[in-house]
């Protein structure tokens, strides 16, 4: 029995049928709750990467390995239906009309050169997901530095995306590729920046940032029911793209905020935003926010395991039988993603509270102990990238 690896790397108006990019949406709530008790609370991740990924999979699987992954990604049983909602999806969040957003993805499959991949899903793959194809041989030490070179001179936009080991014991390896790097449509003065303490949940100083600051006029909310502040700091010219700091409320933890979006989802918070913008106009917003840098590393086997994905990982249970007529399973999910904050924007890659009750006084968001963000693409309501900033660094 061999296995299959799948590794993800990420650095950090159109019509789109509504219905399916829903899914990308709420799968990324529960994998961000997931993932983060693997990385002790301070993480990002790609969802939409990872469900690009996922959907590549499932294209492959059968049986009980299809209906699990259909179930943690609400993926439609027939795969015609998939494909054409896959491809409607990405090509909105993929099309970047305005300046300062740049936004790319790419999907690689290496295939180990004795590994018969049938016709059909060959096709499925190149015509349908949109991936380039390259046979190796995977008993060659050289392996990892010919494939990440092939993926650097296709248009993948990072390197070192794999590794020796990822060749060992596997058959068939998928990749997806995303890099995005977004500018604010209203950047920080550097001048602004200062150093300022940083809070834990219990009001206590843990460390220092860097905390970028400016005065603009953004969408800001008080959601009650989420028992958070909300930020939108939109990316570019168009605001097709923007960031999305959520801010739990004085003495609420993460945790406990984040259990909120059970009833609170994602398109609930863009229209009370948007309604806080037509009852009182855009304002004046006092906006603090730490220049920060996050990596992630992490195995994503337990995190879907966590939302019901079992059988794909397992010898005896997986079902590929419309990849190969080999016997094959998925020995892991590797996931590495990366974001930098900063003053410009974003590469994917003093006082302990926020004070505002309402909104008849001018909005505080002074974002100095730990919160959630989510970087998106609005018209889909689709998150590219997502996680927590918990452990403070001067960065």
């Amino acid at each position: 029995m061999y296995s299959i690896a799948f590794v993800l790397f990420f650095v950090g108006a159109c019509y789109c049928d509504v219905d399916f990019s829903e899914r990308p949406r709420n799968f990324s709530i529960e994998l961000l709750y997931h993932t983060q008790t693997q990385t002790d609370g301070h993480v990002v991740i790609s969802p939409f990467g990872i469900w690009t990924l996922m959907t590549g999979i499932a294209l492959g699987a059968s049986g009980n390995s299809y209906r699990q992954l259909s179930r943690a990604f609400i993926l439609p049983k027939n795969p015609a239906t998939l494909i054409e909602g896959y491809k409607s999806l990405t090509d909105v969040v993929l099309d970047q009309t305005a300046n300062g957003v740049s936004l790319v993805s790419r999907n690689f499959v290496f295939l180990d050169n004795d590994f018969t991949l049938l016709p059909a899903f060959r096709t499925t793959l190149q015509k349908d997901f949109g991936a380039s194809i390259k046979v190796l041989d995977f008993s060659d030490p050289n392996s990892a530095r010919i494939a990440n070179t092939y993926i650097e001179k296709s248009g993948g936009r990072v390197s070192n995306v794999l590794r020796s080991d990822d060749f060992q014991e596997s058959r068939l390896i998928l990749t997806n590729v995303i890099s995005f790097k977004g500018l604010w449509g209203l950047p920080f003065n550097k001048s602004d920046t200062e150093l300022e303490p940083f809070y834990n949940e219990d009001r206590l100083v843990i460390g220092s940032v860097n905390m970028m600051y400016q005065k603009g006029q953004f969408p800001f909310s008080n959601l009650k029911k989420l028992k958070a502040f909300v930020l939108e700091l939109p990316y570019g010219t168009d605001g097709k793209y923007s960031m999305l700091v959520i801010l739990p409320h004085p003495r609420t933890k993460i945790a406990d905020m984040y259990k909120n979006f059970a009833d609170v989802n994602l398109k609930d918070v863009f229209k009370q935003l948007q309604k806080d913008v037509d009852d009182f106009g855009l304002e004046d917003v006092d906006v603090k926010l730490p220049r920060f840098q996050i990596s992630t590393n992490v195995v994503l086997n337990k995190p879907l395991n966590d939302m019901g994905v079992y059988d794909i990982f397992q010898p005896d249970l997986a079902n590929f039988q419309r990849i190969t007529k080999e016997n094959i399973f998925v020995s892991a999910i590797v996931h590495k993603a990366d974001i930098e904050v900063t003053e410009s924007g974003t590469v994917a890659s003093a006082s302990t509270v926020a004070t505002l009750t309402d909104r008849i006084s001018a909005p505080a968001f002074h974002a100095n102990r730990p919160f959630v963000y989510f970087v998106m693409e609005k018209t889909t309501t689709t998150v590219i990238f997502s996680g927590i900033y918990s452990k403070p660094t001067v960065y």
